[in-house]
């Protein structure tokens, strides 16, 4: 099937779709052509590392909070007095045994072991690359030919594949969206700016000839074709 990318398009309209497709904007690729991120490519990026953050914290504190709250309200005390109490319990499990029993010392420290273990765990899948990157708001070039790539995997029963699309440029490998992989014109060169640590693609164009200019780009005739 050959969708609108086969279609003669200029680099103008290359860059268009692109700017579409991996959501950035005519500033930010002039902030990233001088090296930097812009506020809203920041904000953009933070939830790959606030989601998997944001679930390693809750699985940390909810069931610390849980026996906080039975505990102070048992005691009739205040929350923080009964987290105090909560980590004295803990930290003496003799002492956890003789008040409520092998049962209730199970159920008290082994939801809190198991909530860290779930953290650590959650804690692991948070690009920590991409956030010192996020701080660091600093993007580098990479330039050459770009390789749009499909990959399925199939199921079972004969069910729609998953697939996957992708970018591959000078050994880096990007995901990206169906828009993106319809995007470009595969194997032609172009410019990528990625963050330097976790290789993040934040946004990408055509490559000027020196006859080009960035305002009115020439024409190219190399089409793409969507497999």
């Amino acid at each position: 099937m050959i969708d609108d990318a086969s279609i003669f398009r200029t680099k103008e309209r290359v860059l268009f779709d692109l700017s579409r497709a991996l959501g950035f904007s005519a500033v930010s690729l002039e902030a990233n052509q001088q090296g930097r991120l812009t506020s809203d490519q920041v904000k953009q990026l933070s939830g790959r590392v606030l989601r998997p953050l944001f679930g390693a914290v809750l699985c940390a504190v909810t069931p610390m909070l849980f026996w906080t709250v039975l505990i102070s309200s048992h005691e009739h005390v205040r929350l923080q007095q009964g987290l105090g109490m909560l980590v004295v319990q803990l930290m003496h499990p003799a002492h956890l045994l003789e008040t409520y029993g092998r049962i209730g010392m199970a159920f008290r420290l082994g939801s809190v072991l198991i909530g860290i273990g779930l953290a650590v765990f959650g804690g692991s899948k948070v690009p920590w690359a991409l956030y010192f990157d996020l701080l660091d708001r600093s993007v580098i070039v990479v330039e050459g030919r770009v390789v749009a790539r499909e990959e399925q995997i199939m199921k079972p029963n004969g069910r729609d594949p998953i697939e996957s699309y992708y970018f591959s440029v000078k050994g880096d490998y990007h995901p990206v969206s169906l828009a993106a992989y319809r995007a470009i014109e595969n194997g032609s060169v172009y410019v990528a700016y990625v963050t330097p640590r976790s290789r993040t693609l934040v946004s990408m164009e055509p490559k000027m000839n020196d006859s080009d200019s960035r305002e009115a780009p020439a024409p190219r005739t190399s089409p793409v074709t969507a497999q």
